[in-house]
């Protein structure tokens, strides 16, 4: 799958707020999400290779939980966040860690996020509060990998500007804002 995704810091959700209403955005969960990311310098740097590995622990509307194993490709434009990724469920984080530590990747850090996300249209719009990073708008659209994502990146940065969002975007990972990795 080819992940269709732009980003923008925020200073506050309350205008975003009113804009996903009034353009008919529905809520559809609130998560919070614990992401611990993995590299292996020797075999394969995911800092100098715009790749990234993680195990995301979601717990949805403060009751289900689940657990991804994320592989993200790098990034397939200039413009926005677009990159293949490869998600599948694991029952056990510790364990999925444990595997990944055992072929030499090390856990690089943890990133935390309250995640609020609404559907409109075909795409997913989140509000992101990141612990120790600040306050971003994801949009984003999963795409079958060789169909051509350039009109979806269009209507994204449509849907920002309805959200009144004309700056700010941040083609950085959380990574690489948190001083983690280097821009």
């Amino acid at each position: 799958m080819i992940e269709v995704e732009a980003k923008a810091h925020v200073n506050d959700f309350n205008s975003i707020l009113e804009k996903l209403k009034e353009i008919g955005a529905e809520k559809v969960m609130v998560e919070h999400q614990k992401d611990t990311y993995f590299n292996n310098p020797e075999y394969r740097d995911f800092e100098k290779s715009d790749e990234a590995l993680r195990i995301r622990n979601t717990t949805i509307n403060n009751e289900k939980s689940e657990i991804i194993l994320t592989y993200k490709g790098p990034k397939l434009d200039d413009v926005s966040k677009t990159r293949k990724e490869i998600e599948v469920n694991v029952e056990d984080s510790k364990n999925a860690g444990l595997i990944l530590e055992n072929l030499g990747f090390k856990p690089a850090a943890d990133v935390e996020k309250e995640r609020t996300t609404y559907s409109f249209q075909e795409f997913t719009i989140s509000l992101d509060k990141v612990h120790k990073v600040g306050k971003f708008v994801e949009i984003e659209k999963g795409m079958v990998e060789g169909e051509d994502f350039k009109e979806a990146i269009d209507k994204i940065f449509q849907i920002y500007k309805k959200l009144g969002i004309e700056d700010g975007f941040e083609r950085r990972s959380y990574l690489e804002l948190m001083g983690v990795y280097k821009d």
